[in-house]
C-alpha cells in the first residue's frame, strides 16, 4: 500500500487545473485519502500554503490528519539532506520556510521505519510538479534517496482515478 507525501506545487496544481466545480469527485477522493492516512504532508507545507493561496487555505483548514509535525528523525535528516543537497534551502530563506527538505525527509524517514517493521507493505511516494528534467529539484533528490517520485497526474492514475462528465451534464 502506498502513502502519499504531497508537496506544495501538486496542491496547487490540484486547485488550479482541475477546478472542483468540473472535477466535483476530485476533493471528496482527497479527503478519503486523508481521512484514511494515505495523504500525508509535512507541516511546513501547510506554512507555504498559508502565506499565500486563499483557496487553498480554505481547503486545509480542519485537515488536521493532512499535516505531519516533524520528529527527531526527520529534523536530522533534514539537516543531512541540506548538507548534501543546499540548494533545496531556497536563497534568502532559512529551511523551516521551505517545505522541499521536510517533504523529502517525511518519505525518507516513514520509509525507514516501514522498513524496521515486519511484514510492512507500506511506501511513502512523493507527489510533487517539480521537473524530473532539472538536477536541483525534488525528483533528483527522492532519486538518490531511493524514493519514487511522482506528479499529480501519475497519482491519480496509480490511484486508478478517472473523472467523467455525468449523464446530466451536456457538452
Amino acid at each position: 500500500m502506498d502513502v502519499y507525501c504531497i508537496d506544495t506545487s501538486s496542491l496547487i496544481e490540484m486547485k488550479d487545473r482541475y477546478p472542483i466545480d468540473v472535477f466535483v469527485d476530485l476533493l471528496p477522493k482527497m479527503e478519503s485519502l486523508i481521512k484514511d492516512r494515505r495523504l500525508i504532508a509535512p507541516i511546513e507545507v501547510k506554512r507555504e500554503i498559508e502565506r499565500g493561496d486563499d483557496e487553498l487555505k480554505r481547503w486545509i483548514k480542519g485537515k488536521k490528519k493532512l499535516f505531519v509535525r516533524p520528529d527527531m528523525r526527520q529534523i536530522k535528516k533534514v539537516k543531512e539532506i541540506l548538507r548534501d543537497y543546499p540548494f533545496l534551502a531556497k536563497s534568502g530563506e532559512v529551511a523551516a520556510s521551505n517545505a522541499d527538505p521536510w517533504l523529502i525527509a517525511l518519505a525518507i524517514v516513514r520509509n525507514e521505519e516501514e522498513q524496521e517493521k515486519l511484514f510492512s507493505d507500506i511506501k511513502h511516494v512523493v507527489v510533487t510538479e517539480e521537473s524530473r528534467i532539472n538536477p536541483q529539484k525534488i525528483p533528483t533528490v527522492c532519486r538518490n534517496y531511493n524514493i519514487e517520485c511522482i506528479n499529480l497526474l501519475e497519482f491519480f492514475r496509480r490511484l486508478g482515478w478517472k473523472f467523467r462528465i455525468h449523464k446530466e451534464d451536456k457538452l
